[in-house]
This record gives C-alpha cells, structure tokens and sequence, in this order.
C-alpha cells in the first residue's frame, strides 16, 4: 500500500478500534459508574462533604431546614455535594470538558451511587458533547424543549442522552438558566424510587403526592 494510503487506513483502524472498545463500556460519571459505593467515592474525591438526610432531620433544625432534609430522604440515603470556587486551583474534580464545574453531587441508596450531577457554563455544552461522543459514539437520543424565562422571553433547550447497561447520561444545554447547563448520569432504576418515597413521604406527611 503506497504511504500516502497508510496514514487514514491506520486512523480509520484506530477510530473502529475505539469505537468497539466504548461500545461495550458501562456509562461513567467523573471516574465512577452506576453501583459504586461511598468508600470509592470519597478514595477518589476526599473532598466532597457528604451527609445522611435520616440524621440531619433529627438536628434540631428550624422548621424549614427540617423539610428539606425529610424531602432529601426521598432523593439518597447518602448526599455527597461541592460547590467548586472559580478561584481555587483546578482538580479532577473540578473540571470536565476542560470547563469548569460550578457544583457537584453524588447520590447513594443503600450503599450504591444512583445518581451524580453536575451543573457548568452553557458555554461548556459543545465541548461535553463532543466528549462524550468521542468516548461512547453518537448519543442514543436528542430533545428539545421550549422555555419561557420569568420575564417571558423564550428559548429552546436541547438536551442529549447516552443510555446504556441500566443507565443513562443526560446533558441539558440550559438547566436553571440560559447560562448555566448540566451534566448527569443516573440509574435506571433511581428516578422511579425517587417517586415512590416521594409519594410514601407525602402521605405520611398527610398530604397528596
């Protein structure tokens, strides 16, 4: 084969190789997959504070303290969370896309990571996408969704999804605002549970779910 033909047989090689290789990869969030537990967590990320909603709402907190972390028990036995300071030094956990992350938190039921979320610049959109598509092929799906602000302008949100293995990874290019994006994965299984304490919690509370 002359050398001018080598080259792009080697790379197209390479690139099946890669893509062969992710396809059986499981669905990862900051270096951890779906059922990895809080010692791995906190080996990897020592950084992150992590609280028990069952024994923070047993504090004495004022009243409206106490709701949040009763609703948190609907949401993770185990909450670990950070919010990143743009002026400290970068870390592994700080950054993805080579964008900064502006908070981050990880959920556990039973011992076992259901959940991790992350929010960042919108600007940083683009980049994860690209990211993730190098790492696990085209997204599995794409949709898009109109948004109206409280001051009424509108906008259209565009959120891809990556599913796999009893997991999926969600990025929304506009999350609270039109300036800030997320980044999440979770089980399949979580947001379903999360329902059932939701509405277990709501009737114990004497209220409809």
């Amino acid at each position: 084969m002359p050398k001018d033909h080598l080259l792009p047989a080697v790379l197209v090689l390479l690139l099946f190789t890669a893509s062969s290789t992710y396809a059986d990869d499981s669905l990862e969030f900051k270096g951890l997959k779906i059922g990895s537990t809080e010692k791995e967590l906190r080996t990897r990320y020592p950084e992150l504070i992590c609280s028990d909603p069952k024994q923070e709402a047993t504090r004495p907190l004022n009243e409206k303290l106490k709701k949040f972390w009763q609703r948190k028990q609907t949401e993770a036995d185990l909450f670990c969370e950070k919010a990143i300071d743009d002026r400290a030094p970068p870390t592994a956990l700080s950054e993805v896309a080579g964008h900064r992350i502006r908070a981050i938190d990880f959920h556990f039921i039973a011992d076992r990571l259901m959940y991790g979320y992350a929010s960042l610049d919108s600007m940083a959109f683009d980049d994860l996408i690209a990211a993730l598509t190098i790492k696990y092929g085209p997204p599995t799906g794409k949709d898009t969704e109109e948004i109206r602000t409280r001051a009424g302008a509108k906008f259209t949100n565009t959120i891809f999804y990556w599913k796999r293995a009893g997991a999926a990874i969600r990025v929304s290019k506009y999350a609270v605002g039109v300036d800030m994006a997320s980044y999440s994965l979770s089980a399949d299984d979580y947001w379903p549970e999360v329902t059932r304490r939701r509405a277990a919690w709501a009737k114990a509370a004497g209220k409809s779910p």
